[in-house]
């Protein structure tokens, strides 16, 4: 074979590697695409087993200074957040069960090893894989639970709504004076089907579980995974931005330099993947309408839109 024989054949190999390459590529995005829909499926059922135990949605939990309690059990009495809620109906009562103890010592140990329990549920694979990530919020310590460096995440949040309204960090104890005293928001004016304390049923979802979003993959910044407001905490939190998002602006692509803790978004390139209340799975356009991302965000105001 001369030279030229043997550079033909590497150009040749080389056009095929260049014309396969992005096929596999996309091979595996789909993939991974197919994954995180089984996520959210499976996501939404627990839900549903969770409405059908309890007679209401999982609770957003009380704020981001508190986590899942096991002594406090279901719903407003529950400081920690809607994944708390649901660990029993996706097979991982015994991780819920962890945050309790004989002593507060032993409770705030236990607590702590819950947090850095990963799940693989919760992680779309096109971001990350099933690992502990940084725990990088220290000016807020948990209560009843020892500092920890790094913590579980998720890549879905629960839907808030179209009418963001921060719940803060939660009564400063659980007890019955500081609960009841705190400046809870007015879940009168909620939108969404989770947020601090809140307890809806299927029936308060007016506009129809077909046409409103349970939960979705959230934003973070590319390759910022662990890190920025929305994801530097841990998936048991109660009611924050690791774990809820608004529906007042449409879904964003991740990119670069931009982190908005308050928006829902993929790494996926193809659109934004979400649950909806009737337990179908469907992606949202990058380029949707903002009104129409506000009506199926809103499960009770009466503007019913269908997605294409």
């Amino acid at each position: 074979m001369t030279l030229v024989e043997l550079l033909v054949v590497f150009a040749i190999i080389g056009v095929l590697v260049g014309i396969l390459l992005p096929a596999v590529q996309a091979a595996r995005e789909a993939a991974r695409s197919i994954e995180c829909q089984n996520n959210l499926k499976q996501i939404s059922l627990a839900v549903h087993l969770h409405h059908d135990a309890q007679r209401h949605l999982p609770s957003g939990g009380w704020g981001y200074r508190w986590v899942g309690q096991a002594k406090y059990g279901s719903g407003p009495t529950q400081p920690g957040g809607w994944i708390y809620h649901i660990l029993p109906f996706v097979e991982q009562e015994n991780v819920r069960s962890m945050a309790d103890g004989n002593t507060d010592a032993k409770r705030d140990s236990n607590t702590a090893l819950m947090l850095q329990r990963p799940i693989g549920l919760f992680h779309c694979p096109s971001r990350r894989s099933n690992k502990l990530d940084s725990y990088t919020e220290t000016r807020w310590p948990l209560h009843h639970c020892n500092v920890v460096p790094i913590a579980a995440k998720s890549d879905y949040a629960i839907n808030g709504g179209d009418f963001p309204m921060n719940s803060g960090p939660g009564p400063e104890s659980d007890s019955p004076a500081d609960v009841k005293n705190y400046s809870w928001p007015d879940l009168k004016r909620a939108t969404g089907v989770a947020y601090a304390r809140s307890t809806w049923r299927w029936s308060d979802v007016t506009d129809g579980t077909t046409n409103t979003i349970l939960c979705g993959e959230k934003y973070l910044e590319r390759g910022k995974a662990g890190q920025g407001f929305g994801d530097d905490q841990t998936m048991y939190l109660g009611d924050d931005a690791d774990v809820r998002r608004w529906c007042d602006s449409p879904p964003l692509r991740a990119l670069p330099e931009i982190d908005d803790p308050n928006l829902f978004g993929s790494a996926h390139s193809t659109g934004c993947q979400f649950a909806f209340c009737d337990g179908s799975v469907r992606s949202v356009s990058f380029q949707v309408d903002v009104e129409v991302f506000r009506r199926i965000g809103n499960c009770k105001d009466g503007k019913i839109v269908e997605l294409d």
